[in-house]
């Protein structure tokens, strides 16, 4: 029961996108979607069968149901995206779905109909073997983790850090905005590890996703760059930073929350990056080269093209010229007097 409380942002979550969901059916038609029972059946269903494509599964799933009618492709395709959400918390959509048929929400992702699930995921979480993070030089990497600390980016950049429930998105930097995206549902990712907690640490995508989880070493990275490197639990300022979060922009109450033998292995102590180590690269080297902020920044910035600089140089040549020729008009001016002196002295 407690650790249902734990998930209630997740069950907000949850809640939003059953009610965005809106069935759009002719006269005769059936949506795709009745009841909740239907999305869990879907959702078993995908994870029972995650290699075959989306336009198979689309057909055993929704096409076949007995003593129901096959609903309209697009409002199928939108219950699909439903599930595939609810079950990796990623913005999904069909292939050549219309822009007016997706939900409200930020750059979704495709999953083609030639496709598997499993591939899919695989595809929309690519791993980089970033030299940053994966190399043996461990000193660089204990560096770039304490330089990265959330206190310290607030106070030199100015940098807001905002919830996100795509996590795809987490520790996405805008720099435009000034903004850095953090998925914040950390009592969903603890789920998550609990599922494969003691399995084996080689196992295939399809077999991942059958127990209903995501790549471990995917869940753990997006956990512990929270409460190990952006909001280190073990400093009391960047554990007052984490808190105000939760008042002031509703990241999930349980971000505070610590866990270890209930969902981690033993060797699990310490990990490496290789699903997030290149935004958190980025983030190290915003911090150490930053952008320009500012109107005036951004004026020199837009002026500092070519032929700005090209153009710069002549006016500074031309200026050059005008003083050189005043100041030998006065040089002249100056000479005419003393020969003048000199010729008559007074």
């Amino acid at each position: 029961m407690h650790r249902s409380k734990r998930l209630a942002r997740f069950f907000e979550y949850y809640k939003h996108l059953t009610r965005c969901y809106e069935a759009e059916v002719g006269p005769g038609e059936e949506p795709a979607l009745t009841s909740h029972e239907e999305l869990f059946d879907i959702i078993k269903q995908l994870k029972s069968e995650p290699d075959v494509t989306r336009e198979q599964f689309a057909i055993r799933a929704l096409d076949n149901r007995p003593g129901r009618r096959r609903p309209p492709v697009a409002d199928r395709e939108r219950a699909i995206n439903l599930a595939v959400k609810i079950m990796t918390t990623v913005n999904c959509s069909a292939q050549r779905q219309s822009s007016g048929l997706l939900e409200h929400s930020t750059s979704p992702i495709t999953w083609r109909n030639d496709v598997t699930f499993s591939d899919f995921i695989f595809s929309i979480f690519p791993t980089t073997d970033h030299p940053s993070f994966n190399d043996e030089d461990m000193k660089f990497q204990e560096v770039i983790k304490t330089a990265i600390v959330a206190k310290r980016l607030k106070k030199r950049l100015g940098l807001r850090f905002q919830p996100t429930d795509d996590l795809r998105r987490h520790l996405q930097l805008d720099r435009k905005n000034n903004v850095i995206d953090i998925y914040h549902n950390t009592a969903f990712l603890k789920e998550q590890l609990r599922l494969t907690k003691d399995k084996p640490p080689n196992m295939s995508m399809s077999e991942t996703l059958k127990l209903g989880a995501l790549p471990r070493q995917l869940v753990l990275e997006s956990l512990d760059s929270i409460q190990k490197i952006l909001f280190p639990l073990t400093d009391q300022k960047s554990k007052a930073l984490l808190l105000s979060l939760t008042f002031r922009s509703s990241f999930d109450p349980d971000c505070l929350r610590f866990e270890s033998t209930t969902i981690r292995n033993s060797e699990e102590k310490d990990i490496t990056y290789h699903y997030f180590g290149g935004h958190l690269a980025d983030i190290y080297a915003e911090l150490e080269n930053p952008s320009p902020r500012g109107w005036l920044y951004e004026w020199l910035e837009r002026k500092s093209g070519a032929r700005y600089v090209m153009l710069a140089t002549l006016i500074g040549v031309m200026i050059a010229v005008v003083v050189g020729m005043a100041g030998l008009a006065v040089g002249g001016y100056q000479a005419w007097v003393s020969y003048q002196q000199w010729q008559h002295p007074v």
